[in-house]
């Protein structure tokens, strides 16, 4: 028996949660070697990554996009502009809401993470096909639009 089909076998009968708990993990790993230089861990990243993409959103939003719980998430905030990635702004209309924007080392930052992502892509995505990819990614969507929190 190989040891690709050894590993199928192991892992063939394992509950569809399990499974995406363990992705998550071999991914995070990837994430974390990339923001241990900066100290900044997988969470931060994906932070870092969320406001990049959707720019100008109140914080707790964010949080319910990431599935990450406030307290945490004001950690990871702190950190990020602690390091001068992010800026917590104030919303005129109510000064008890926080919005989140990018600094200009924000942003040149997360192209850096970008890039050495896309460096290790082939050993994220475990060798699957581009098709297989955008499959997997389209499940995922559908699955966590429907697992979603009402925000």
């Amino acid at each position: 028996m190989s040891e690709s089909e050894l590993r199928k076998g192991i892992y063939k009968d394992i509950d569809f949660a399990v499974l995406l708990q363990i992705a998550g993990r071999r991914v995070a790993q990837h994430v974390e070697a990339i923001g241990k230089e900066a100290r900044l861990a997988a969470g931060h990243l994906s932070v870092l990554g969320m406001v990049h993409r959707r720019p100008g959103l109140v914080q707790n939003v964010y949080g319910a996009i990431l599935a990450i719980n406030d307290a945490t998430l004001g950690r990871y905030v702190d950190k990020l502009v602690e390091h001068g990635l992010v800026l917590r702004e104030r919303c005129d209309e109510d000064r008890r809401t926080v919005r989140l924007n990018l600094t200009d080392a924000g942003l040149s930052y997360i192209q850096l993470v970008k890039s050495r992502l896309a460096d290790v892509r082939g050993e994220i995505t475990g060798g699957l096909a581009a098709s297989e990819i955008s499959q997997l990614q389209e499940s995922l969507v559908a699955f966590l639009v429907g697992e979603e929190p009402h925000v």
